[in-house]
């Protein structure tokens, strides 16, 4: 009991008191910075993937392929080929200076149906293939506006 009695729980000094306040901010700064960093780290890796630009069709064929990427460009006239029996439609999408056939697995009926109009803008999401085709996995066709003033032909 008598080596418990002379035992302290407080330091001997004034001084080992404030060298103990004062060497805990540094491991606050680092639990602080640890943290930031972690959650730094985590969102980028979330948005890597999930950020994409639209890219055009010259753009498209510059790049190696087999990145993930959206290409956005017009409709060429007459391009849509259907397989129902294969599931798969094929059409070319243009900028004016390059054209890229995409191969779209499934059917595409839905997105190209009102596409056939001329200046039809389609937004196809996938990647460029090794054969050169554009392997898309989501179309999106924005029609050209159906909704214009109409003309009073009597006055």
């Amino acid at each position: 009991m008598s080596d418990l009695a002379q035992r302290s729980e407080l330091p001997a000094s004034g001084s080992d008191l404030k060298l103990e306040r004062e060497g805990r901010p540094w491991l606050w700064i680092l639990v602080g910075l640890v943290v930031v960093g972690t959650l730094s780290v985590a969102a980028t890796m979330l948005m890597g993937k999930s950020v994409v630009y639209y890219k055009t069709p010259t753009e498209i064929l510059a790049q190696p392929s087999g990145q993930v990427v959206r290409m956005a460009g017009t409709l060429v006239k007459g391009s849509i080929q259907a397989d129902a029996g294969a599931g798969r439609t094929t059409f070319q999408i243009s900028d004016g200076k390059s054209a890229v056939t995409v191969l779209y697995l499934g059917s595409a009926a839905t997105a190209l149906s009102t596409a056939s109009q001329p200046g039809t803008q389609i937004v196809a999401e996938g990647s460029l293939g090794s054969d050169k085709l554009f392997h898309s996995t989501k179309l999106l066709a924005k029609c050209p506006s159906k909704f214009q003033a109409k003309t009073n032909a009597s006055s």
